[in-house]
């Protein structure tokens, strides 16, 4: 969404929106460096799948970063692949309806990287992404392989918010 929004929507219809299109994690990084967000303590380690559209199509890297290393005594770790270089979580782009075989073991190879980092949550901003990898986890408790949590950055911050 962010995406169509911030750069089709203007090429589509030849202007400039008349409006600021920023992403949720855009806006929890600008509330919280302006301090008026409160975020109480997490004990864990996290970290960030970059979804594609949001990291590698829209250049939008450091404000989830950004929102996570705020979080008080939060430890943030790095998949070997991040960012620009992010694997797909294997639930883009309709694999799916082309081959159903092929999005669990892209995803399940995307929560071996985060169980590599020793993080016990595994933190996205995009639905699909969540919905993949949380597929991919469920497997990998199944199998013993390996327990995380996987949520949205925007639910991590909810839970997080100080009262």
């Amino acid at each position: 969404c962010y995406h169509m929004w911030h750069h089709e929507y203007p090429t589509l219809t030849g202007a400039p929106l008349p409006f600021e299109v920023k992403h949720s994690t855009q806006l929890l990084a600008q509330m919280l460096d302006a301090g008026t967000l409160k975020l109480k303590e997490f004990q864990g380690t996290i970290t960030y799948h970059d979804p594609c559209d949001l990291g590698r199509k829209s250049g939008v890297i450091d404000a989830p970063r950004a929102v996570l290393s705020s979080i008080p005594h939060a430890k943030f770790v790095e998949m070997t692949n991040y960012g620009t270089n992010s694997m797909c979580c294997g639930g883009g782009g309709n694999l799916e309806t082309f081959d159903p075989a092929l999005p669990p073991k892209v995803a399940s190879e995307r929560l071996d990287d985060a169980v590599g980092t020793g993080a016990n949550v595994l933190v996205s901003a995009c639905q699909q992404c969540e919905r993949t990898l949380m597929g991919a986890a469920r497997k990998h408790e199944a199998a013993r392989k390996a327990r995380m949590k996987v949520m949205d950055v925007v639910e991590l911050v909810a839970q997080q918010l100080s009262q």
